[in-house]
């Protein structure tokens, strides 16, 4: 009976201990956590972007599109000819896939800067939800809206 007498008192002060550790020592805050609610997803709205510029930029290559004036200037400075230019819009409610016209497509050597005329018909401004470069066959990924 003692064993166990002092087994019970043993784990009866354990988990007195355990309960009463919240881990909170009343002291100051390290400027790490949040100190406000979190939001919820009704909180947080997102709406369609105001302007009709996008621009991609990676690795030398700095891409404007500029679907209100209907251009598309690249300035290449990726140190090689990049091929014939061309984008792709995906529609923001179902992601049906609009393809843009680059007029009179070509090549942009190294260290040079082209624009080109663009057009983009069967969306309208407020529903494109996301704009894709291309470079001859290759996807150069999305644009970002300005």
């Amino acid at each position: 009976m003692k064993t166990t007498g002092r087994l019970l008192a043993l784990v009866l002060g354990l988990s007195i201990a355990l309960s009463a550790c919240t881990g909170d020592d009343g002291g100051e805050q390290d400027g790490k956590g949040s100190t406000g609610p979190e939001p919820t997803p009704s909180d947080v709205v997102i709406e369609p972007g105001d302007s009709g510029v996008y621009r991609y930029a990676n690795a030398g290559l700095v891409v404007t599109l500029d679907l209100e004036a209907g251009t598309l200037e690249i300035q290449n400075e990726t140190g090689r000819e990049l091929p014939k230019p061309d984008f792709y819009v995906l529609e923001a409610l179902d992601g049906t896939q609009v393809d843009g016209r680059v007029e009179s497509s070509a090549s942009v050597p190294a260290g040079e800067t082209a624009t080109f005329d663009v057009v983009l018909e069967g969306i309208a401004a407020e529903d494109i939800g996301l704009v894709v470069l291309l470079m001859g066959q290759d996807n150069y990924g999305a644009f970002v809206q300005q």
